[in-house]
């Protein structure tokens, strides 16, 4: 019987109930005994007088009280006789029997005070039972009211087993979990108070250069060389605005779970060649040299067009930063356990203090060269890297170098 609370009410009904046998037994023992006495008194006397009036027959009377009197059933019937000349029979009530009626009288009192006493005991063990398991109820119940007005530092103990411990340990993991669920929420809100700040923040400089522009626009002394400058000024800010809602778009569906990527087996060679493709004008325009050994294959379970973006970034972010005519090295390196692969550029580098930000969204490094840049990239990177299940790491050094580097883990 696992149920403690259910076994410590059993134990203590099965003691209540050995008690009241063994109380039975003596009341019972105690009215044999009285019984027997007053009987032994009783034809004592009778016995005293009839041997006093006739002593030849002392043996002939005791053969009838000890049962061993031969025709004892034809005397048996005289007696009977006699006693109906009396008034005495079988039906008639025991209070017409003084001797026996006192006995039954004392013996129904024993019982009748044991069943009280053992109704009261029952209804103390019953009480102080429940008693406690309400007052634990009532303990739970006060932790929910705190729980739900916010206070998180209410303490259940319950260190016996039995359902109300199990119930304890449940609240327990449910005030865990609203905790951290509102712990989460909090960070959630503040999250998205900061990233509406950070929005408003970056859409408000090409909104108002576009609002500027526009104004100037609006002077139709300008010339059509001037206003073809400020429409193209215009362009590019509303290009900017774009990549920037687009890219926050991805991350925002990431973070919400709103995207199944399809992970399949596929080369990843493959993919990155693509980007590179993509890449050539940018590459070509920079005199950008693109260092790697190529495999022929290497199979990695990875969503192809969301790996792109996330590699696209990584690479357009690695020729932007790097010096003209710099090489960018790429390696991957397979093993039974993991892939790796390396995206390492030598431009302008990063410094320490910006390394631990640089997947945030909206931060950039300081002294950037890149000031077009909305910061929001690397971050959407960690987001699609982390979805596959893999890790992303940077290690980098001032004017010197920065190196990117994505695990993709076969366990």
């Amino acid at each position: 019987m696992k149920n403690t609370e259910w076994k410590g009410y059993m134990t203590v009904l099965a003691v209540l109930l050995s008690l009241v046998t063994i109380y039975q037994f003596i009341a019972h023992q105690l009215f044999y005994d009285a019984l027997k006495r007053d009987t032994i008194t009783t034809w004592g006397e009778i016995t005293a007088r009839l041997v006093e009036q006739n002593p030849e027959n002392e043996a002939e009377i005791m053969k009838v009280l000890t049962s061993h009197a031969s025709y004892s059933s034809a005397y048996q019937e005289k007696g009977r006789e006699i006693f109906r000349q009396y008034g005495l029979y079988e039906d008639l009530e025991s209070e017409l029997f003084p001797l026996l009626n006192k006995h039954i009288s004392s013996h129904n009192q024993l019982i009748y005070w044991g069943l009280f006493c053992f109704g009261l005991m029952l209804l103390g063990a019953s009480y102080l039972q429940h008693k406690m398991v309400f007052h634990k109820i009532r303990q739970l119940t006060s932790a929910a009211k705190k729980i739900i007005v916010g206070d998180y530092t209410v303490v259940i103990n319950e260190n016996k087993e039995g359902d109300l411990a199990k119930l304890a340990a449940s609240f327990r993991s449910m005030k865990d979990i609203i905790r951290k669920s509102m712990q989460d929420l909090l960070e959630e809100k503040e999250f998205l108070a900061q990233m509406l700040q950070d929005i408003s923040h970056q859409l408000k400089t090409p909104l108002s250069t576009i609002s500027i522009y526009n104004e100037m626009l609006l002077n139709a002394e300008l010339p059509r060389q001037q206003q073809v400058q400020l429409l193209q000024n215009n362009e590019v800010q509303i290009s900017r605005m774009n990549v920037l809602i687009q890219n926050l778009l991805k991350v925002a569906k990431i973070d919400a779970r709103a995207i199944s990527f399809d992970k399949e087996p596929a080369n990843l060679v493959e993919t990155i060649e693509e980007v590179l493709d993509r890449l050539t004008g940018m590459i070509s325009d920079k005199h950008i040299a693109i260092n790697w050994d190529a495999p022929k294959e290497i199979v990695v379970a990875h969503d192809k067009l969301w790996m792109q973006e996330a590699l696209l970034n990584l690479l357009k972010n690695a020729i932007e930063h790097s010096k003209p005519s710099s090489p960018i090295m790429i390696q991957i390196k397979d093993t039974p356990i993991y892939t790796e692969l390396v995206i390492q550029d030598f431009g302008e580098g990063i410094v320490p203090k910006d390394l631990s930000h640089i997947f945030d969204r909206f931060y950039k490094a300081t002294g950037s060269k890149k000031h077009d840049s909305t910061g929001i990239g690397l971050a959407l990177v960690k987001a699609i890297i982390e979805a596959h299940h893999a890790l992303i790491k940077v290690e980098s050094e001032k004017d010197s170098f920065t190196r990117f580097t994505i695990t993709f883990m076969k366990f």
